[in-house]
């Protein structure tokens, strides 16, 4: 709970400035002699693992005795709410019938890793944001609590692809601190005056590690200022038009909103992603997500993984992704290289049996994840490189075999690549060949045994 107690020390010393001035330079005077605080919680994205890293840290403020709101796709479930009580914690929930969260939604019939993969990712990092904001600030609920008289002592608000959502901050006027679930985007180290030396510092789409070689640090350098331009001119000038509806005609450029944060928490750690310069308000939060107790696992589950003495191969491709998607040949090799291990795997497997039946693997729709990792007959992680799932095995020492698919999973894969505690494949190259010499270093090689050191360091 370390990471937890952190966090909440800087948000105190944030929330206790004795004044915030908004872009449209006016003064409103927060509240500091309340150790009771009014929190605000701003998630608009529609993406169950984004929020899965922050709902701890709201869940734990609540603990703590401040009021919490949360604007967000993802309110306290019944059995959450049964198991522990928190009335002080109240959700504004966005979800509609219409709507669907992003959930196993990524087909991976559609995924090609070509030349093309960066401009297909922000035609869908700019569609999401146009879902974002037409379909949450529109969304009744808001508009009735805009009209509200709340008042709030501190704002947190997720930074991913849109800014529409910042009308917040203008609207109640309170000081607000950024997180984000990644490593930082381009257009984040500008808008807080943080260091961005492309020469040394790889974009977060790129899939670079460093030390990157010449062509890679040229193939940075040209496209950092590219990103940074079509979010400006682009993703921003499309949330202002939404903002301005939403908000009124008054509302500040988007732009100078996100530069009145006063802080950006990044789940990121240095012993993954490596050294870098930072601002003295943008705080490394690695791992916030990570339970500090381990749950008992289902009793099924317990008893596969109790009875095997060779070792078990966990596999999970993450919450977006469909893996009943997969196409056909490398559905095939994969299962026929996993059936033919004489080792046990788990699967998190969207539907109640796989194409074929095969004794030593089971499949569940759901897993508790950081539990089963926790099981000592775990041995291996098979993943796509996303960071939550990869910053669990890192904590629990578990060697990986990472397939990254999009995003920032190319990134997290090559820096874990290069620490020496994981084996990168290739989607488009994977084949039952690769795949089984890739799974026998995992469990025999003694060298992925440094993820052991990492663990330490995490």
């Amino acid at each position: 709970m370390w990471r937890i107690y952190s966090f909440i020390v800087l948000l105190l010393i944030a929330v206790f400035s004795r004044t915030y001035c908004s872009a449209a330079n006016e003064t409103v005077f927060v509240n500091t002699d309340k150790s009771r605080l009014k929190i605000l919680g701003v998630f608009g994205h529609l993406g169950k693992s984004h929020f899965d890293v922050f709902k701890p840290l709201l869940e734990e403020l609540a603990r703590r005795g401040h009021e919490i709101t949360v604007i967000s796709y993802f309110p306290r479930t019944d059995n959450a709410k049964a198991k522990e009580p928190l009335p002080n914690y109240k959700d504004i929930n966005l979800v509609d019938p219409k709507v669907s969260v992003y959930v196993n939604v990524i087909d991976l019939e559609q995924i090609s890793h070509s030349f093309f993969r960066l401009v297909n990712e922000f035609l869908l990092l700019r569609f999401m944001a146009d879902f974002a904001c037409s379909t949450g600030l529109r969304n009744p609920v808001i508009t009735e609590f805009l009209r509200s008289d709340e008042k709030f002592d501190v704002i947190l608000t997720e930074n991913f692809n849109t800014d529409c959502f910042l009308g917040l901050i203008h609207r109640f006027k309170a000081p607000y601190l950024a997180l984000s679930s990644h490593q930082i985007m381009p257009w984040t180290n500008d808008d807080m005056g943080n260091e961005d030396n492309p020469s040394y510092i790889p974009a977060i789409f790129l899939g670079f590690t460093r030390p990157m070689n010449f062509l890679n640090r040229m193939t940075n350098a040209v496209t950092s200022p590219l990103f940074k331009a079509a979010y400006e001119y682009w993703f921003r000038a499309a949330d202002q038009v939404v903002a301005n509806e939403v908000f009124g005609s008054d509302l500040p450029k988007l732009n100078k909103i996100a530069q009145q944060s006063k802080a950006l928490l990044v789940n990121t750690h240095s012993s993954l992603h490596g050294s870098r310069p930072q601002l003295p308000n943008v705080v490394e939060i690695g791992g916030l997500h990570i339970p500090s107790r381990i749950n008992p696992l289902p009793k099924d589950v317990a008893e596969f993984l109790d009875s095997a003495r060779d070792g078990v191969l966990y596999f999970s491709l993450g919450s977006m992704i469909k893996s009943t998607t997969m196409p056909q040949e490398k559905l095939d090799a994969i299962l026929k290289m996993l059936g033919s291990i004489p080792r046990k795997v788990i699967w998190k497997w969207e539907t109640d049996e796989l194409p074929r039946k095969m004794d030593n693997i089971m499949t569940r729709k759901w897993l508790p994840q950081f539990d089963v990792m926790n099981h000592p007959n775990i041995k291996c992680y098979l993943g796509h490189g996303g960071l939550l799932g990869l910053s669990e095995a890192v904590y629990v020492g578990l060697p990986m075999i990472l397939i990254p698919m999009f995003g920032d999973q190319f990134h997290n894969a090559a820096a874990v690549k290069t620490r020496g505690t994981a084996i990168v494949l290739s989607f488009n190259d994977l084949s039952e060949q690769s795949l089984r010499h890739a799974v026998d270093a995992c469990f025999n090689d003694t060298r992925y045994a440094a993820i052991q050191f990492l663990s330490i360091l995490e």
